[in-house]
């Protein structure tokens, strides 16, 4: 029932408000208003748009397509499209009236962070879909007004014509809110499988067919699961598949070429997809279906010669699909053979099978000592989807060949080795405290070239998300938003990534007692009520922390320990990860206590430094780069150690 629910209505109360906010915080610019005839003999036809644009078309009856979404209007129909959405309307008898508007919507700096947080759940200024108004005469008013005052080309008309851009939102929202209204929207699984037949060959991204319908990628999984009996991701790797089994029987090209050309991310694919499903090597496929071919043909311009016991001649496929001819004599029972196993190939092939977008999963030991075709239900249930930022990604049930860029400490707190961690995570000091438990990792720069020699099968990354579509192709890519999340919810987060949720709960519960005898220690030595500056310090900027900074966010947060006035005004309740203080000022942000990050030298000779009743009496906790410079949760631990353990020092 809910996916029924979804199908019929996809804009919730929630996702009304959320989109409503948007609106109201952003900048919006009119950029144009048009109108147009469009007659049945001269339809508009792939017309791209260069920005977001509403539609309204009234008159006769119509196709509205966007992109490949096609809208069926009676006589009046409003459609959104995003920025780069191609727009075709089809008029089936009379003519349409066209009217465009098209705007462009920007993020002002004061609310980005805020505004970029909703734009997660839904983007309002990309969405696609199309109705029928509730009130189709008074909106047809408003746009014969707009284009109006927008063509007379004054400031004052046209500003009032954006005045009737947003009365127009709001109208829209209103139907939207009120929910009696007839939507012209397709079936979303239709449109995304019409969109994969047609585009399976090159790279997708599920949440990007997802954001045209305004919808979640789990959401438009779960329709299209119900509509198909299958994922996305099967459907998609069923398509890829398929055209490379196609090429492999009809073409002489290489097996680099026929899996570029198929959609897969590079020959290695290719070669565990097959390895994986069919057992054997995509030219181990050609060989069997070269023969199978030999056999089955029966108008050939040229025939092979028969000895009077068996077909000569045949032609022999080997190494990357290169063909030559062999003159050993095989026998029919060798061909029927051949044949027989084409049969169990082709029954394979037109079943469907999981896809992984870029990776592939080891098959188990169990898997291994198969004998027979397995079937596709028991494929899928060696992967699991996860929901991401990024939209649902397939990821092995056990992972073998983990890579890591950055959050390193917490898979090994979870009782995993990656097989590679990046170099740039201060994963080779010896002062880290996961150093020991990685000693056999493998440490790369986290560029695809490095990443693909050591052939994952799942990627975590947490740092330099401009790279995850490259790393996606080569493997399951996640990437973990830690500055979005609490510890609590990363770790559950990579928890469910690795499998390992009790693991998890462990982890979890272990962290948390350390924080609340974390909190006893420091109530017990009179310090609950001491306050706490941290931040780096020099002769020349003194850079102080907020809660927003690693170890700031562990202090206030997590242990409790409080700010001095001025930290908590102007940084903390700010907003701001750091704020950059003058030496001639800083007394008034300086607490009872200092945490000296990084491994900077603080200015001893300095004296307004020298003053400061803190370093006077000597209450200074350094904190080394290594522990400062890391959020996961065994260096977050043994930060806690060290900065407890300390204070409670110094305090006595």
């Amino acid at each position: 029932m809910q996916e029924e629910a979804e199908a019929r209505q996809v804009f919730t109360p929630e996702m009304i408000d959320t989109m409503a906010r948007i609106w109201t915080r952003s900048i919006i610019t009119l950029i144009d208003v048009r109108f147009q005839n469009v007659a049945s003999q001269y339809p508009l036809e792939q017309y791209k748009m260069p920005c977001s644009m509403l539609i309204y078309a009234c008159g006769g009856e119509a196709q509205i397509q966007l992109n490949e979404t096609t809208f069926g209007m009676e006589r009046f129909g409003l459609v959104h499209g995003g920025k780069g959405s191609l727009l075709s309307i089809s008029p089936k008898g009379e003519p349409v009236k066209a009217f465009m508007v098209f705007y462009k919507a920007e993020l002002p700096l004061f609310f980005k962070k805020y505004l970029q947080q909703l734009l997660e759940q839904v983007n309002p200024f990309v969405q696609q879909f199309g109705y029928t108004p509730s009130n189709p005469i008074l909106l047809l008013d408003w746009f014969q007004l707009m284009l109006k005052g927008w063509n007379r080309g004054n400031a004052m008309d046209q500003l009032q014509a954006k005045s009737f851009l947003y009365q127009l939102i709001h109208g829209v929202y209103r139907d939207f809110e009120g929910g009696e209204i007839r939507y012209l929207q397709p079936d979303p699984a239709c449109s995304a499988k019409i969109y994969l037949d047609k585009h399976y060959r090159e790279p997708i991204m599920f949440q990007e067919i997802a954001d045209t319908f305004g919808i979640s990628g789990g959401q438009l999984t779960r329709l299209f699961k119900k509509k198909e009996g299958m994922s996305l991701q099967e459907y998609l790797i069923r398509r890829r598949i398929e055209a490379a089994c196609h090429d492999l029987k009809h073409t002489e090209a290489t097996i680099k070429e026929i899996a570029t050309g198929s959609g897969f991310a590079d020959e290695k694919n290719l070669f565990r997809m097959f390895k994986k499903y069919y057992k054997m090597t995509p030219s181990d496929y050609r060989k069997i279906n070269a023969l199978s071919m030999q056999v089955d043909g029966i108008d050939n311009d040229s025939h092979i010669h028969y000895n009077e016991r068996e077909l000569a001649s045949l032609v022999k496929s080997y190494r990357d699909g290169e063909s030559a001819m062999f003159g050993q004599a095989r026998s029919k029972e060798m061909i029927l053979a051949a044949a027989m196993s084409l049969m169990l190939l082709l029954s394979a092939c037109t079943s469907g099978t999981p896809a992984n977008n870029g990776g592939t999963v080891n098959p188990t030991p169990a898997q291994t000592q198969q004998t027979t075709q397995p079937e596709v239900s028991e494929a899928v249930s060696q992967t699991r989807t996860i929901s991401t930022v990024f939209g649902d990604v397939e990821v092995p049930n056990n992972p073998q060949r983990i890579v890591v860029d950055y959050l390193v400490g917490d898979v090994v707190a979870l009782g995993v080795t990656p097989l590679g961690v990046s170099r740039a995570a201060r994963t080779t000091e010896t002062e880290a405290v996961f150093a020991k438990q990685i000693t056999d990792s493998i440490k790369i720069a986290m560029e695809p070239e490095d990443v693909m020699t050591l052939e994952p099968d799942l990627i975590i990354l947490a740092w330099g998300d401009e790279k995850y579509e490259d790393l996606s192709k080569i493997a399951p890519t996640i990437y973990v938003p830690y500055g979005d999340m609490t510890t609590e919810e990363r770790i559950h987060f990579i928890g469910d990534v690795l499998n390992k949720q009790e693991e998890a709960k462990a982890v979890l519960n272990a962290y948390a007692k350390k924080i609340e005898e974390a909190k006893l220690s420091l109530q017990n030595a009179g310090l609950s009520d001491m306050t706490i500056t941290m931040g780096e310090f020099s002769d020349k900027n003194n850079s102080v922390a907020g809660d927003k900074h690693a170890v700031g966010e562990l202090v206030y947060n997590q242990l409790q320990m409080k700010a001095p006035p001025k930290v908590q005004t102007d940084i903390i309740e700010a907003n701001k990860y750091w704020g950059d203080i003058s030496m001639e000022v800083l007394a008034a942000y300086v607490g009872d206590y200092l945490i000296s990050l990084g491994d900077n030298e603080v200015p001893a000779d300095n004296a307004v430094w020298k003053s400061l009743p803190a370093v006077e009496h000597n209450r200074i906790v350094t904190v080394g780069s290594s522990l400062s410079w890391s959020t996961d949760i065994m260096t977050s631990s043994a930060l806690i150690d060290h900065i407890v353990n300390q204070l409670i020092t110094l305090a006595k």
